[in-house]
């Protein structure tokens, strides 16, 4: 395989597919480019399509339960990708990672309490806080002169002195790509260890999209005293382009947390994992990395393409630089319309769907979310029609 393997268009409408055939319902019309929801429209590799094949000629499918080989596979995926050694025991299946949080959400808190998120930020973050009927505390990240994303730690300290009793972390960062470095994990931690009674979830689905020199860290790889009290959520949902098999793989080191959080899970018939899941992701993590090498060296084209064309054909049109993620944050200020006015403008004069910044939250108006995991053919059709648009 080379990365022409990623060249492929494969046309996904008819298949059921959130981004191609519920643009109709979302934004009016089935006649656009869609860069909104984050799955990419490349293939999975062939050796999970191939084990997914094998399983379902099988013929039966009851009941299911995870095997041994999942959990090692998971475990030996993290500590070769990511320096991490995760136990067997810490890891529960979840349908979802925002089904996880949903039952952290409501299982660690009460109604009325303060849960802090970090906008402009992935938003059933602040969806799931406010269904629940807690509060939504905003950390909001601060955007230097330099275009760089950074946490607002002081900010942070003073909420979660006034009584927080949870924090949502996103790393590497929906939408912004910020890869949090080791220092600012470190400084993160300091802040977060002084209250021992707020917990922690972490959301590192991210992971495996990291573009050098940045290096992803699990957080409790460089805070092993946040333990007690994080939750980690993994997936291959996004790294192998699986999320419709609807799996999540949450690591908690803590016994008691653990428990707890199992309880619940199975209180709500949350604590059953999809039979293609467990055999796509033993499939993925033992033969993929050789396919997610190659992807992420087609994603950085991808962004250098879009970088070069922004640049010569609308230089009032910039991306902040991502450091992970396949999504390009689009600073559209210099345009001096609102986010919504020129998402609409993209979808009827460009025939592109891109999702405005203020659905991210505080910070996120005079910006746009641009998926850019797709065939080159298509991005260039997709930015031609930008450019048109904004001519």
């Amino acid at each position: 395989m080379d990365k022409s393997f990623f060249d492929q268009v494969v046309d996904r409408k008819g298949t059921n597919s959130s981004k191609w055939d519920g643009l109709k319902n979302v934004y009016g019309t089935d006649d656009a480019i869609p860069m909104w929801v984050a799955d990419m429209d490349f293939r999975s590799p062939p050796e999970v399509v191939e084990a997914i094949k094998q399983r379902a000629q099988h013929g039966i499918f009851g009941y299911t339960t995870v095997d041994e080989e999942y959990y090692s596979e998971v475990a030996r995926w993290w500590q070769r990708r990511h320096g991490w050694d995760v136990k067997h025991d810490w890891i529960i299946t979840s349908p979802g990672t925002i089904s996880a949080l949903s039952v952290a959400v409501r299982t660690f808190t009460s109604p009325g309490d303060g849960i802090i998120i970090q906008p402009p930020v992935y938003p059933p973050f602040e969806r799931t806080v406010r269904l629940a009927g807690r509060q939504v505390l905003y950390n909001q990240l601060m955007l230097n002169n330099s275009g760089r994303y950074t946490m607002n730690l002081e900010d942070l300290d003073k909420q979660l002195s006034q009584g927080a009793k949870m924090f949502i972390f996103c790393s590497p960062h929906n939408p912004v790509g910020r890869v949090w470095n080791k220092e600012e994990l470190k400084e993160l931690a300091a802040v977060l260890s002084k209250y021992e009674d707020v917990v922690i979830f972490d959301d590192e689905l991210w992971a495996d999209f990291v573009f050098p020199p940045n290096v992803h860290y699990p957080l409790l790889n460089v805070a092993p005293e946040l333990a007690k009290r994080t939750i980690t959520a993994t997936s291959v949902s996004k790294t192998f382009n699986l999320a419709g098999l609807e799996n999540t793989n949450l690591f908690i080191p803590d016994e008691q947390l653990r428990k707890t959080f199992e309880e619940a899970m199975f209180a709500l018939a949350l604590n059953k994992t999809n039979l293609f899941a467990i055999v796509a992701t033993k499939a993925a993590y033992s033969c993929g990395e050789p396919w997610l090498d190659l992807l992420l060296d087609y994603l950085q084209e991808n962004l250098q393409f879009i970088k070069t064309f922004l640049q010569e054909k609308m230089p009032t049109v910039s991306v902040i630089e991502p450091e992970g993620t396949y999504l390009a944050w689009f600073d559209i200020r210099q345009l001096h319309m609102s986010s919504a006015q020129v998402s609409q403008k993209l979808l009827h004069e460009g025939k592109v769907a891109v999702e405005e910044g203020t659905m991210f939250g505080p910070g996120g108006e005079g910006f746009l979310r641009v998926n850019y995991a797709m065939p080159r053919t298509l991005l260039k059709q997709a930015l031609e029609g930008i450019s048109k648009a904004l001519a």
